[in-house]
């Protein structure tokens, strides 16, 4: 090993106790990365197909630059300084003396290789034909060198954002010799002759095809950092510091790299199993929606399903059936379920893992699937994990955590897992993170490559999410994925607005709207041909007519509560607010002297608490339960029961609120067909007394003052901002008298947001709606100020800043700021414990999300004597440390129950 580039360590281990080698020589890693990179762009792959055939050049040579580039990812590590944070004694490695001393936030190794490409490439120290370039000269400042640039940027910026250019030469040469250069010069043109790249010179000097590299860059940049991941896994790649050449080992890294990647899913194809009707995977007569989404004739290429029907009408069997055959057509490799509420997706995960194995196989046997958060745990028959858990270097001095360390971290967050599985469900936020200048956002991307994205309750989009939906759909239909969106109550400008994202997305130059009122409708959207808008029928299990009438004091709300429980029916009130949630509960547990039939379900407990909560509320309140578990009970709720959970209330309570979200309560009362008593029955006819849903609401008035919703519900109009819309919603309730589905659907959402709908408005109301309207259209001016500039490709000029994973981005507009803290509990000997300790996930499970300024900021802070056992804690979970620590025991202001959540426990807080 004459080279001097053999003197230079790439991965290092700091823990005697472990066999083997001390260190990883820096070519060999370098080798490793690029051997897995090779096989995850293998060319018979769709992606790098795409890919290529994007860039109008042979996936052959696609694969073959690629894999040069990942050579040079970790090139910074030839800098003294980095060299310097590991000592080996009696090794032959380098010891050079830089003027400075390693600093990972001045010049990290990964911003330190652009400084080695600057001295080979502008520093003369390489000429073109050195890589294997004949007509280009790499020390000129030129298109061909802007398009080797924007490859360099993908692979720099392997450890999840891209590296920041902006340092100046003259101080990256602190932390490196000449000798060092040299050595990196070296290894560049070993490696280039390893590869014998051939490069498409006239096409790298072409502005256009710079233009077409940074867009497939974000692909490319996904891939560099998997297979920087998964080349540091030590179970396969072994420390080596044995005598052999580039061209020895190249062979070696390979093998080792398919072994590595036979251990994962992430290379196996998936086999798509035959659809062959609702009837058969599901055991029952299609619904008219299913019947349509089983037959509609589908295209090729990326397309656009909106499925408006009311609830229960089997929308999600529809978009099941949909994915199945879009998936036998080839379009897709997978799908991503996205949910709007954690809640939402966990009852949603059963289902899907219920039958998605009707679906996909891999290899004879079940795919991952993967429910995108931590905190559930996963059913037994289903597997969870991508990989298996790869061996951990130690981190090499603070800011310079080993990618072995990132791959775990990330993997061990199965929020972000679940988008490279085969199957992933959770909620929309994590795929429309997909958009945001996020540490790891390239991973995203490419898991949601070749998949189907599936959005449920999509009406429920803020203005904020709806810009980020806008860029993730115009971003999905880019890259040749299908999406399907699934809701009961969309407004007519929003169905507007989302077959024109579609159609823009794709460069049709005449764009076709949506022409049918009718509901239910299905819409199908194909780029090039006119809107395929089918309506649809709705069966008569779901076709309904709800009675609405309204009261106008908690009180009144408290009496028919307490009457209907001793008729043993099953009630729910939803509030708008946690806080008026928890007086209703406390008004309750007054009068009834007792929590036995009680329960409260809101958004303020860890997440072990809401899953208790959940699960007894589908327990008693869900399909299963039958009158022993119903009889009498008493639900107090916000909106955590209104979507997608599968609950059913004899008499519904609800605060006045938007029309649609009042549609989707509604959906909550009679939902299943019972008999007298309360038991499910196989029967067309619910056997109940007709429902009525009870609204609370402000007295009614013809000409309200501006304070009319403020007066009497200071928290709904907190909470929703517009008074004109839910004063819009009243009357339209009020002229009908009942909530008619499907057949009144649409008089209901466009009487409150109809073109119309503002000139209709009380006067007094106006300014307030003004100011409204002011802070939507400041909402998506946020979230396109937030969002990436994908035509700039992955660098550091594509987003205003790059945020690691402790820095919060919301997916969702919140005018307050939000803390995660971490809730604390002492055992019976005084010991310092999470609050789900012994559990599953018991980080993720003891985690509850609070308003920074009315709560977080107020908690106690951890005694000083319990600092070093937090220490403990901090050892065992090392993402801990993102998070506020809360011991409620030891707070005056503040207190947790498994009953109410976090609560205020003295007065003068409120």
């Amino acid at each position: 090993m004459s080279a001097s580039y053999f003197r230079y360590w790439g991965k290092a281990r700091k823990d005697d106790g472990q066999e083997g080698e001390y260190y990883h020589l820096l070519p060999y890693h370098c080798l490793d990365v690029a051997a897995v990179g090779w096989f995850l762009l293998d060319e018979d792959k769709p992606l790098t197909r795409n890919l290529a055939e994007f860039l109008d050049i042979a996936p052959g040579q696609l694969r073959q630059i690629f894999t040069f580039s990942l050579m040079l990812h970790d090139l910074g590590k030839f800098a003294s300084a980095f060299q310097n944070l590991a000592d080996f004694a009696d090794s032959p490695l380098i010891r050079n003396q830089p003027r400075s001393g390693y600093d990972s936030r001045q010049a990290r190794h990964d911003r330190l290789g652009y400084f080695f490409w600057l001295m080979a490439s502008r520093g003369r120290r390489l000429d073109g034909a050195d890589i294997g370039l004949n007509q280009v000269d790499i020390s000129q400042v030129t298109p061909a060198l802007d398009s080797l640039n924007a490859l360099l940027d993908v692979v720099f910026g392997h450890h999840g954002y891209p590296i920041d250019w902006g340092s100046q030469p003259r101080m990256m040469k602190d932390y490196c010799h000449d000798s060092d250069v040299d050595a990196a010069c070296d290894f560049i043109r070993d490696c280039a002759q390893l590869l014998k790249v051939t490069w498409p010179e006239q096409k790298l000097a072409d502005r256009e095809w710079l233009t077409r590299l940074r867009q497939v860059s974000w692909h490319l940049s996904g891939i560099a950092i998997l297979s920087d991941w998964i080349g540091s896994d030590t179970a396969f790649f072994e420390y080596q510091s044995a005598d052999l050449t580039l061209a020895e080992y190249w062979p070696q890294a390979q093998e080792k790299a398919l072994r590595a990647l036979a251990a994962t899913e992430l290379v196996k194809p998936v086999k798509v199993q035959p659809f062959l009707s609702v009837q058969k995977h599901f055991g029952f007569e299609p619904t008219p929606l299913q019947a349509w989404a089983e037959s509609v004739p589908l295209a090729s290429g990326p397309q656009l399903f909106i499925l408006e029907d009311v609830t229960g009408a089997g929308k999600t069997e529809a978009a099941l059936a949909l994915t199945h055959r879009l998936l036998q057509q080839g379009e897709a490799d997978g799908f991503y379920f996205g949910l709007p509420t954690m809640a939402t997706s966990n009852a949603m995960f059963s289902r899907v893992a219920e039958h998605y194995q009707q679906m996909l196989s891999v290899d004879g046997s079940r795919p991952s699937i993967v429910l995108a958060h931590g905190a559930r745990e996963m059913n037994d028959h289903f597997l969870e994990a991508l990989t298996t858990a790869v061996k951990t270097d130690s981190a090499y001095t603070d800011g310079e955590e080993t990618a072995s360390l990132y791959c775990n971290h990330w993997l061990a967050d199965s929020r972000k897992k679940a988008l490279l599985a085969a199957v992933g469900v959770g909620t929309i936020d994590q795929a429309l993170m997909t958009v945001l200048p996020r540490k790891h956002q390239p991973l995203r991307l490419l898991g949601l490559h070749r998949k189907i994205l599936i959005f449920d309750e999509v009406h429920a989009a803020d203005s904020f999410m709806f810009e980020l939906l806008d860029d993730l759909l115009r971003v999905h239909l880019r890259q040749g994925g299908s999406a399907i969106l699934l809701t009961a109550t969309l407004a007519k400008r929003q169905r507007e607005r989302l077959c024109r994202i579609w159609q823009e997305a794709a460069g049709v130059e005449t764009i076709s709207l949506p022409e049918k009122n009718d509901f239910p409708l299905a819409t199908q959207v194909i780029p090039g041909q006119r809107l395929n808008e089918v309506p649809v029928a709705s069966r008569a299990a779901v076709s309904r007519e709800l009675a609405v009438s309204f009261v106008h004091s908690e009180q009144e709300c408290v009496s028919q509560i307490l009457a209907a429980s001793r008729r043993g029916e099953c009630v729910v009130w939803i509030r708008n607010s946690v806080d008026d949630a928890i007086r209703a509960y406390q008004a309750l547990v007054e009068q009834l002297e007792s929590t036995d039939i009680l329960t409260l379900f809101h958004s303020r407990f860890t997440l072990k608490d809401r899953k208790a909560i959940e699960n007894r509320v589908l327990a008693t309140f869900g399909k299963k339960g039958g009158q022993a578990e119903r009889r009498g009970k008493i639900l107090i709720a916000t909106q955590v029961f209104q979507e997608s959970l599968d609950a059913d209330a004899d008499l519904m309570i609800s605060d006045l609120c938007p029309i649609d979200d009042l549609i989707q309560r509604a959906g909550r009362q009679h939902r299943h067909i019972r008999d007298q008593a309360g038991n499910c029955i196989d029967k067309e006819k619910d056997e109940r007394s007709a429902p009525l849903l009870l609204v609370h609401a402000p007295e009614w008035q013809d000409q309200p003052d501006a304070d009319w919703l403020l007066s009497h519900l200071p928290n709904t109009e907190h909470v929703y901002r517009s008074p004109g819309w839910l004063w819009l919603g009243m009357e339209i309730l009020r002229q009908l008298g009942a909530i008619r589905m499907p057949g009144e659907a649409r008089s209901l959402i466009e009487a409150v947001y109809g073109d119309h709908a503002y000139e209709r408005m009380p006067d007094a109301f106006k300014k307030k709606e003004d100011c409204y309207f002011g802070e939507l259209r400041g909402q998506s001016a946020q979230a396109k100020s937030q969002r990436i500039d994908w035509h700039k490709g992955y660098n550091q000029t594509s987003a205003s800043a790059w945020h690691d994973d402790n820095i919060e981005i919301s997916t969702r507009f919140e005018d307050r700021k939000t803390v995660q803290v971490l809730v604390l509990k002492r055992d019976p000997q005084g010991r310092l414990q999470l609050w789900a300790e012994g559990e599953s996930h018991a980080l993720q499970n003891s985690i509850v999300k609070l308003a920074k300024r009315r709560f977080a900021d107020q908690l106690a802070p951890l005694p000083d004597n319990l600092k070093t056992a937090f220490e403990l804690i901090l050892q065992r979970y090392p993402q801990a440390k993102f998070l506020q620590p809360w011991l409620p025991d030891h707070d005056p202001l503040f207190g947790y129950s498994t009953e109410l959540g976090v609560f205020v426990s003295n007065k003068e807080v409120e």
